[in-house]
């Protein structure tokens, strides 16, 4: 019954929350395998209780507010406030190893995943979006190096440690603060800054993340929010967009340049418009995230190796939506039953949502069927969307009703 009550609180006061800053400092203990964390949340609320998810593996030390009374929870930090307005909520906490934090096994370093409220307290629903700056402090004497969201801000030196702060300060979802930590070179070509394990490395990557860009820039019809686009190469398999940065694994690089495997790098940097720029509102509408990202991977992939490539991925596609129909998985790409982020990873919003975009290219044509993305795309950029935004743009772009279709596709 505690738990039932404490994620009915979330959802009646977090609605009604306006968080518009974390200021995070993570500094880690390398042989142990923790993060330790001071956390600064800058929000503005109303009189009454306000509450922000942790994991359980986050075990707070200190924690203070400006103006209210403050609870812990097992997975939950609340604050009763007295009055209405600004308020600060200041943390100290330790971070052992959790789902959303993976330490490597055979070096040092570690990177973070989606599940953000692993390593700080956040508001990780989707219908909340923050700035945030991070602070990572690590032993000079490593040579570990870290890529984080939005842009590298500063990077210093003191007698023991080197300082690496990052900014996002462009409004994201907290599952979009991901970061990681390993040996790295950093090298900027441009627009790009490629973290890699060897300093040649980014060389490869460069040249097809610059024509993918190119690519889905003219799609979207706008550019995404920040001025660089970081690619980090991490130790262990990881593929996860956050903003600003796609995190992959390091062996990706050779399949990259030998195996001309562009469309897992497609598929993160389509992110920055699909899921960073425009942010969907709830776990009801992953699809316009995932869905539209593996669609445009596939666009890219018809741009780069022509047609037939993009056939046999969408027969290959069509395939994985049969098996997860013959287990009982398939859903309306609009599910309101996805209630946190755990339901929504599943595989229909990326194998489905691909499908229905694909299908509507095909009736609508190709003028008004990207026509119809650039406009969904520039008219929400920083803002929050549902699957009724999307139908809205392409019913615009077709000049008729789809509500045939999306009734079908979307919501039943």
């Amino acid at each position: 019954m505690r738990i039932a009550i404490l994620l009915f609180l979330l959802s009646v006061t977090t609605a009604q929350a306006q968080v518009p800053h974390y200021a995070v400092k993570l500094t880690p203990d390398l042989d142990h395998h923790l993060l330790r964390g001071e956390e600064t949340i800058d929000f503005h609320h109303a009189a009454g209780t306000v509450v922000w998810q942790k994991q359980a593996g986050l075990q707070i030390s200190s924690i203070s507010s400006t103006d209210g009374e403050t609870a812990l929870r097992d997975r939950a930090v609340s604050v009763r406030l007295r009055t209405s307005g600004k308020h600060l909520l200041h943390l100290q906490y330790t971070a052992a190893p959790a789902r959303g934090i993976t330490w490597f096994k055979d070096q040092a370093g570690f990177d973070t995943e989606f599940y953000c409220q692993a390593w700080m307290v956040c508001d990780n629903s989707p219908g909340q979006r923050a700035t945030m700056t991070l602070e990572i402090v690590l032993p000079a004497s490593s040579g570990l190096s870290a890529a984080g969201p939005g842009q590298l801000k500063k990077q210093w030196q003191d007698e023991r440690n080197e300082h690496f702060v990052f900014e996002e300060r462009h409004p994201v979802q907290t599952y979009l603060f991901s970061f990681g930590v390993g040996n790295l070179h950093r090298s900027v070509d441009g627009k790009f800054i490629f973290y890699t394990p060897d300093i040649e490395a980014h060389k490869i990557a460069f040249t097809k993340t610059a024509d993918a860009y190119a690519f889905l820039r003219s799609k979207a019809g706008v550019d995404f929010a920040d001025r660089q686009y970081t690619q980090a190469f991490m130790a262990q398999p990881i593929e996860q967009e956050a903003g600003g940065l796609a995190l992959m694994p390091a062996p990706y690089l050779a399949k990259l340049e030998r195996g001309d495997q562009v469309m897992d790098m497609a598929h993160e940097l389509a992110h920055q418009w699909w899921g960073v720029l425009v942010g969907i509102r709830s776990w009801s509408d992953f699809w316009l995230n995932e869905g539209m990202a593996t669609f445009m991977a596939d666009a890219y992939l018809e741009h780069h190796n022509g047609r037939a490539a993009y056939d046999q991925e969408i027969a290959l596609t069509k395939q994985r939506m049969e098996k997860l129909r013959a287990q009982g998985k398939d859903r309306p790409l609009h599910w309101e039953a996805w209630k946190d982020a755990t339901d929504a990873l599943g595989r229909v919003p990326y194998v489905k949502g691909a499908l229905f975009l694909d299908r509507l290219r095909t009736e609508l044509g190709e003028d008004k069927f990207w026509r119809g993305i650039a406009l969904y795309t520039s008219r929400n950029a920083q803002h929050l969307v549902d699957s009724e935004d999307f139908e809205r743009a392409m019913e615009e772009a077709a000049g008729r009703d789809l509500k045939t279709r999306f009734n079908e596709a979307v919501y039943h």
